[in-house]
């Protein structure tokens, strides 16, 4: 992976840390319900990239669609749900799946090949989040970590179809998501979310942050890069430098929500860096077609 590639995608993990964060801050500490919020996310990204939603048609739209969909409704829907009531422990460890669920969806869907280098570096920066995020007597079972699996899962099947789709541009492709998402879970918040009248008048505040956050922060920032990079690159060389995402999070915690910086955290992230320079220092260009 090029060395302005691999920093951008560090930036993206450093905007899904943050993320992780506000969005449990949010859904949390305040009454704004998930697809609430998922919704507000969606229209404050229609407004700043709506102008690509009338470019002529990729010519992979359907698959585009399909990869939205998962990437876009199905995801928010369950990891929002799920973050109302899951331990940010417990979903951390979720959030790892979508590691070894992508690697192995590639191998069968896409014929890639991950070497014995590369595999034990992934193995290695999991071994890390365990330890930076592991607390005895901490971890116990919610449902709303089965919402959490089902995001992971969800963004893993996506992301292998990603590959599928070449030459499009990812301003078009964060704009489709967005008309997914806004038509969705507004059409969730109606049917199963009440007061929303009540919550604009209370939580507006709360509200506007956080989805402005995932607007420019997650939908335009790092899930448009993460899909113009898993555009250039294999599966296996993107998606484990995730793994990150768990880092930034346990600093931004520490940072802004005045958690405490245990040795563990260190100790996690010094086995996690060279791991991750590991799976990242090979790259491979685009294919012109994937079909």
């Amino acid at each position: 992976m090029r060395a302005f590639d691999f920093w951008i995608m560090i930036l993206c993990c450093a905007c899904w840390g943050g993320n992780f964060v506000m969005t449990s801050w949010a859904l949390s500490d305040s009454t704004v319900p998930p697809f609430m919020l998922a919704s507000a996310r969606a229209v404050i990204v229609l407004i700043l990239l709506g102008y690509f939603l009338f470019r002529p048609l990729p010519k992979h739209f359907l698959k585009l669609l399909f990869v939205a969909f998962c990437v876009g409704p199905v995801h928010l829907g369950f990891l929002y749900t799920g973050l109302q009531t899951a331990s940010a422990s417990g979903a951390s460890i979720l959030s790892q799946a979508l590691i070894p669920i992508a690697t192995l969806l590639s191998v069968v869907w896409l014929k890639e090949h991950i070497g014995w280098r590369r595999s034990l570096a992934i193995v290695g920066a999991l071994i890390g989040v365990i330890i930076m995020i592991y607390e005895p007597g901490t971890l116990s079972f919610d449902p709303g970590l089965i919402y959490v699996l089902g995001a992971y899962v969800s963004l893993a099947v996506g992301t292998v179809i990603i590959r599928r789709i070449p030459d499009v541009d990812w301003r078009v492709y964060v704009a489709w998501t967005a008309v997914l998402i806004l038509i969705i879970c507004s059409a969730m918040t109606l049917l199963f979310e009440n007061n929303h009248a009540e919550i604009w008048r209370v939580d507006k505040k709360s509200l506007l942050i956080a989805a402005s956050y995932s607007a420019v922060a997650v939908s335009i920032i790092a899930h448009g890069q993460y899909f113009r990079l898993l555009q250039s690159y294999p599966v296996d060389h993107v998606v484990p430098l995730t793994i990150l995402v768990t880092v930034f999070a346990t600093l931004f915690g520490v940072l802004l929500l005045d958690e405490t910086l245990y040795p563990r955290y260190i100790l996690g992230a010094a086995l996690i860096l060279p791991c991750v320079w590991v799976i990242a220092r090979r790259g491979a260009p685009a294919p012109a077609d994937l079909d």
